[in-house]
């Protein structure tokens, strides 16, 4: 029940939709954490993989305490939607909430799709984290991805439905958002209730503007969906976030969307992100010995001091990761601008406890940054963190790669109460006749300018092949054994 476009430009629409459809197979995604010694030291954990989380967690039909937490309940009849409708929306309603849950593994295969009479006898129940303060894109959340067939004469379609009864449960909570009216109407919901989706142009926003962080918690069954508004703290308290301390943080870099750049320029949404995010950990691990591995999405936030204008993207990218124990760093490009106003605006807009954060010193005016510059803003940084009580320890980083490039470098402050300060060299070629030992050397000269402490390196293998220095990702790692984080680029 998408929007119909104009006749001439419909099927065009579809197809581009079809062309941005994820090729990336359906799996279970892989959480990795990690502990040692760096500022102290932390017990081991047992093995080197932490178990599995879904991208939306099971939540058990029971719910705690004496009464019912949630704000709010409600409720889509799929008989009805079906009849004045059609099954075909409806199944893609249902796979919307079902692809990101271990079940999708159970009906779902890349070749034949997605088994559709098993997908309408499931029972299923999820949750969607809304931290306060941030907005909530059903867009970012449910778009493009493999399995979803023509309905309704567009490709996807049914996705109105889903977001009606999404808006109805935000706004009996007492939430802000933002819509286009549906026509005709969404079964059960008047034509002002409903909601119009169309990727790209038609979405509903969900602002959280309550003090407390809340989920959207759905329950699909064979015959109909509950979406309801319940708090964290009293539906289902969120994991811990594992203690990167003497583990590999394996960290995918770059801008993502159409003429992106970097490894998460092979991407278009948070979800293939975090896909990618976990593929590469995979990959790290296999060379990690007995460290542990936990996992990093490094997206550009600002370049040379203009912002990327995709807040909603990382609303939910920064919001699913923290649901899934991932972290997630903020690249920033200062240009110009004053540092220490543009990091406290972002913190203003985007800090969450699994939030890092990065200056790109190559793409500050001039080049060059004074240490001091870089400890203000890492003092902010922390400073912050303590204000809001996280737990977990934080990091802030700086991507160099040239010995002039921050003036000063021993007096860069590197270890504060709340985490650590991490320089990442990001050269990308050695000079010949061996360009592959002259990066492993400049690496070691120019990370050894900052003293001891953790560091990292960028390999561009991933992306870009080894054609740039003659390097492959793994002989990086190995010759950089002590490295913190291993970002991809």
């Amino acid at each position: 029940m998408l929007l119909k476009p104009q006749d001439g430009w419909r099927e065009e629409v579809a197809i581009w939709i079809l062309c941005l459809v994820s090729t990336l197979v359906i799996s279970i995604p892989l959480i990795v954490k990690g502990t040692q010694e760096i500022l102290a030291p932390a017990a081991r954990q047992q093995g080197r993989v932490w178990p599995e989380l879904a991208l939306f967690n099971e939540v058990s039909n029971k719910t705690p305490g004496p009464s019912n937490p949630d704000l709010s309940q409600a409720y889509l009849d799929l008989d009805v939607l079906a009849r004045n409708y059609s099954v075909g929306e409806v199944d893609n309603l249902r796979w919307s909430l079902v692809r990101r849950t271990p079940a999708a593994a159970e009906i779902y295969d890349q070749e034949r799709g997605v088994n559709w009479p098993d997908l309408r006898r499931l029972s299923q129940t999820g949750t969607i984290l809304l931290p306060a303060g941030f907005r909530w894109s059903f867009n970012e959340t449910f778009q493009q991805g493999p399995g979803y067939k023509k309905a309704g004469s567009i490709l996807a379609g049914g996705h109105c439905a889903l977001a009606t009864v999404f808006r109805a449960a935000a706004v009996q909570a007492g939430l802000p958002v933002e819509s286009r009216p549906h026509a005709p109407p969404i079964p059960g919901f008047s034509s002002e209730e409903s909601v119009n989706i169309f990727w790209g142009r038609d979405d509903l926003v969900v602002h959280n503007a309550s003090d407390q962080d809340l989920y959207f918690v759905w329950a699909l069954t064979p015959v109909g969906v509950e979406i309801a508004v319940s708090p964290v703290a009293a539906r289902q308290p969120l994991p811990s976030l594992p203690d990167w301390r003497g583990a590999t943080v394996a960290m995918v870099y770059g801008r993502p969307g159409p003429g992106g750049w970097g490894s998460l320029g092979q991407t278009t949404i948070a979800d293939h992100a975090l896909h990618l995010a976990r593929t590469y950990a995979t990959r790290v691990d296999q060379w990690n010995g007995e460290r542990l591995v936990v996992v990093a999405v490094n997206p550009n936030v600002v370049m040379a001091g203009q912002t990327t204008g995709r807040d909603r993207y990382l609303y939910y990218l920064i919001a699913e990761a923290r649901r899934q124990g991932y972290y997630v760093m903020l690249d920033i490009q200062t240009g110009s601008q004053m540092p220490l106003p543009l990091f406290s605006g972002l913190m203003d807009k985007f800090l969450q406890e699994n939030v890092w954060f990065d200056w790109d010193i190559e793409h500050t005016t001039g080049g060059k940054v004074e240490a001091q510059r870089i400890n203000e803003v890492a003092a902010a940084y922390f400073e912050r963190r303590r204000a809001l009580g996280y737990e977990s320890l934080g990091i802030f980083a700086f991507y160099v790669f040239d010995e002039n490039q921050i003036s000063n470098p021993s007096e860069v402050r590197r270890q504060y109460d709340g985490g650590v300060v991490i320089p990442i060299f990001d050269g990308f070629g050695g000079r010949s006749p061996n360009p592959a030992a002259d990066k492993i050397a400049r690496t070691a000269r120019i990370i050894s300018l900052f003293g001891e402490g953790p560091y990292g390196i960028m390999e561009f293998e991933t992306r870009w092949g080894s054609r740039y220095d003659q390097l492959e990702a793994k002989e990086y790692f190995e010759a950089c054994p002590g490295a913190l984080i291993m970002a991809s680029q």
